[in-house]
């Protein structure tokens, strides 16, 4: 009765404790306080941006490799037509978002906008600042106006499935998303930190070329000066004038 409840209750696994490793429970205590400003300052941020004709509109993320984004995009314009039309690629008013690696200069994703209002989700393949485009598939007579907002990490699909797949509350639903928060901050920060130790060296190579240029222009200087006065020394001896 009692005993094998018990018995039962503590083999019986934990939806959470699937989903996080030994390491992040034990870590957890200690990120509390973080955890706490992440309920007060979520990392996303929103614009929107007017597409005409057939040029694309870019804006420029740095963040370290591996991260992953979510784009929220909401298309008005699209809101009223055919879903059958606006999934055609032919359609006069689909748009193409593409992610493009600043360092090699190649797109690492391309996708065709299939809605109005929708996710895509991102990744940055290096450590090298990324651009983020928006560009329609046939040339606009009108601008579109098309409302984007850039959030870290996974979006509102991801989670929906893995508390379904889970079997998941909300409470724990928001324990994962606030751990893999306190993650991507943690990369993040280990990336400025690597930003920063180079610009240090940077700026500690040109202090030093600062420092030496001078001294190389005043050597320079002393021993031009030097062979001057040694060759009007010998012209004056040669010419008899001293």
């Amino acid at each position: 009765g009692y005993v094998s409840a018990a018995v039962e209750d503590r083999e019986r696994v934990h939806p959470l404790e699937r989903t996080m490793s030994p390491a992040a429970a034990a870590a957890l205590p200690r990120r509390l306080p973080l955890l706490l400003v992440l309920l007060v300052f979520p990392s996303a941020s929103g614009m929107f941006l007017l597409l005409s004709g057939s040029k694309s509109e870019c804006f420029v993320i740095e963040q370290p490799i591996d991260t992953q984004l979510t784009l929220y995009y909401e298309i008005p314009a699209l809101e009223k037509l055919v879903p059958d039309t606006v999934a055609d690629p032919a359609s006069q008013k689909s748009l193409r978002v593409s992610l493009v690696d600043r360092r090699t200069n190649k797109a690492v994703f391309t996708k065709t906008l299939a809605d109005h209002k929708g996710e895509v989700s991102l990744a940055t393949m290096s450590g090298s600042p990324h651009h983020v485009c928006l560009k329609p598939t046939h040339a606009q007579s009108s601008p579109i106006r098309v409302d984007v907002s850039l959030e870290l990490g996974q979006g509102d699909r991801y989670y929906d499935e893995l508390a379904n797949m889970n079997k998941m509350d909300e409470l724990q639903l928001q324990v994962v998303k606030l751990n893999d928060e306190l993650a991507q901050i943690l990369g993040e920060a280990d990336y400025m930190k690597d930003k920063e130790i180079k610009f240090h060296r940077k700026a500690e190579r040109i202090n030093l070329a600062a420092i030496w240029w001078p001294i190389l222009q005043m050597a320079i200087l002393v021993v031009t000066g030097v062979f001057q006065v040694r060759n009007l020394k010998r012209f004056f001896t040669t010419k008899n004038l001293y």
